[in-house]
């Protein structure tokens, strides 16, 4: 077996290996945005003449994923609801909209998409958008039989633990032992190729 093929098919596993993973993070990332069958946290919120259930299925937040939530009404409907949900940062309002969050981060608020909970009538279920760690909340406005209401339910939304300095360098430095390995492997193969030609 000739050595180029040898290379081309650790190539061709490597190429694998990549998609593989690729195809996993895009199901985790899709997964994220998903809300499971139990939630981690549930409020009861009572807006006016209204009371709901609002379930979040990630407590606390993860900064710059989706946060999955449901809102469903605590009596059964009479009548439809309309909701508007967007996730607000807590902080200094500055020019343009944006927040001065504690921290020293800057975000602005986001409207979140909403869809129909088939499992709940009058309730819907959504995603939302949480871009930076720190205080949020998500503010609900409900247009309903008996006229329109808002409520805020407060998030706190963190971040994943930093990877350990060591585990940095090291995946800082993978390039640069890749280019050692490949000229060693280079400066053999000429000095083979020398020794077959002497």
């Amino acid at each position: 077996m000739k050595k180029g093929s040898i290379w081309q098919q650790l190539l061709l596993a490597l190429g694998v290996l990549a998609l593989i993973f690729l195809l996993v993070e895009i199901g985790v990332s899709l997964a994220a945005t998903l809300h499971g069958s139990t939630p981690a946290r549930v409020d009861h919120v009572t807006a006016g003449p209204y009371r709901f259930t609002v379930s979040l299925y990630d407590d606390p937040a993860r900064a710059g994923f989706a946060l999955p939530f449901a809102i469903a009404p605590q009596e059964p409907a009479q009548g439809t609801f309309r909701y508007q949900v967007t996730s607000v940062p807590v902080g200094t309002l500055l020019p343009e909209g944006k927040v001065q969050m504690d921290g020293g981060h800057v975000a602005t608020p986001i409207r979140d998409s909403v869809s129909p909970d088939p499992q709940e009538p009058g309730g819907v279920q959504g995603a939302a958008e949480i871009t930076v760690q720190g205080s949020w909340k998500l503010h609900v406005v409900v247009n309903g039989p008996a006229g329109q209401q808002a409520f805020d339910v407060a998030i706190t939304a963190t971040t994943l633990p930093p990877i350990p300095i060591w585990l940095g360098w090291f995946i800082g430095f993978l390039p640069v032992f890749g280019i050692v390995v490949f000229l060693l492997i280079q400066m053999r193969r000429n000095s083979q190729g020398a020794q077959i030609f002497a």
